[in-house]
């Protein structure tokens, strides 16, 4: 059998024995690749008469050192309050809300100031090329857009006082 051969029957074989001894398939996989390394290395530097059992003893030191160091870590006790990166769900109800609020406020806005609205704000049209598009003066497509952002903030703010008064 040739070198690489031996070294792919004894991988198999190798892998096996260290998986029943730390029952990770992953960790078995990782301490098999160190030992044929270690084995490798040890053979290229002296003469091995029995590469099987070296390769045993490589693996089953690999293995207590595995071991050693997974008791050595700290372990720590987890949290019941573990923080988590996604919104809380009253968070979402709350942004639903603001939505839902900000949606019909732009409904209730008069159709141009609505369109230039935006026009700027959403699309970021500069206020040259909606006067241009609309055939106004860039005065005009101003106060439209401050008189948009003023309506909104009212609207915003009476619903919130609406939120606040349930609570």
């Amino acid at each position: 059998m040739s070198d690489l051969a031996s070294l792919r029957a004894q991988r198999h074989d190798l892998y096996h024995f260290i998986v029943r001894r730390t029952r990770d398939p992953a960790a078995a996989d990782d301490l098999v690749q160190e030992t044929l390394l270690r084995l490798v290395t040890y053979e290229r530097a002296r003469t091995v008469v029995d590469r099987a059992a070296l390769g045993y003893r490589i693996a089953l030191n690999l293995v207590r050192d595995h071991f050693r160091l997974r008791s050595r870590r700290a372990v720590e006790a987890l949290d019941d309050d573990l923080p988590c990166e996604a919104p809380a769900p009253e968070q979402i109800l709350m942004h639903r809300q603001k939505v839902e609020v900000f949606g019909k406020a732009l409904d209730a806005m008069p159709p141009l100031r609505r369109d230039v609205f935006i026009r700027r704000r959403l699309y970021g049209h500069s206020t040259r090329q909606i006067a241009a598009e609309l055939k106004m003066n860039e005065p005009a497509v101003e106060k439209h857009v401050v008189r948009a952002l003023e309506q909104l903030h009212r609207e915003m703010a009476k619903a919130e006082r609406r939120t606040r008064g349930r609570s």
